[in-house]
């Protein structure tokens, strides 16, 4: 008598049990490898992350608007106390790349010593993507490479991005004396509430 294919016995068995752990041991437990933006647990870029730094170069530290006063602005105090490095920077370097016809500005970012805060971060060279629809981008489009040599008082946080990989968000002011001046208050009121 003919047994149906399906029904059971103890050599399909064994092959099946013997299947299942090849494919268990050749493929990944778990979700994988984590990436360098898990790796270091950076935050998404949302919510009030997004306002503070978003990827903005504020129009008076170009000389395009009076510039507001330091003390009032709210998220300058927020900013600072967010930021992984803050500081005096220069503009080192501006290149220009085109996708389907439209410009996508790389601003390389270099922080001065001393910095404003003390931040736990190694590198002091930073690059900085401006694309079509950053808040920024005319500003930037208009200046081009006048840009490079400019300096400013800058904040940058490090975000995790599409496939994990990390990406650097940034805030520039005016560099002027009040605007350091109110970073330095809002860093060591940060200190003394630790």
């Amino acid at each position: 008598m003919r047994r149906p294919f399906f029904a059971f016995s103890p050599a399909r068995a064994l092959g099946v049990a013997a299947l299942a752990l090849f494919t268990a041991a050749c493929s990944p437990s778990g979700p994988g490898p984590a990436g360098p933006a898990k790796t270091l647990g950076l935050p998404l870029w949302q919510g009030p992350e997004r306002e503070l730094f978003g990827d903005e170069i504020d129009p008076a530290a170009l000389g395009i608007l009076p510039p507001k006063p330091p003390r009032k602005d709210q998220t300058l105090w927020a900013r600072s106390q967010r930021a992984e490095i803050v500081g005096r920077v220069r503009v080192q370097t501006v290149t220009v790349d085109s996708r389907l016809g439209q410009a996508t500005y790389h601003l390389g970012l270099q922080f001065a010593n001393p910095l404003l805060a003390e931040s736990k971060l190694e590198d002091r060279t930073f690059e900085v993507t401006i694309e079509a629809g950053d808040p920024s981008y005319g500003l930037v489009k208009a200046q081009d490479t006048a840009l490079q040599g400019k300096t400013f008082v800058g904040f940058v946080r490090r975000y995790a991005g599409q496939d994990d990989e990390i990406v650097n968000h940034f805030y520039l002011a005016p560099d002027s004396a009040d605007v350091a001046a109110v970073v330095l208050e809002a860093v060591a009121v940060q200190e003394v509430s630790r």
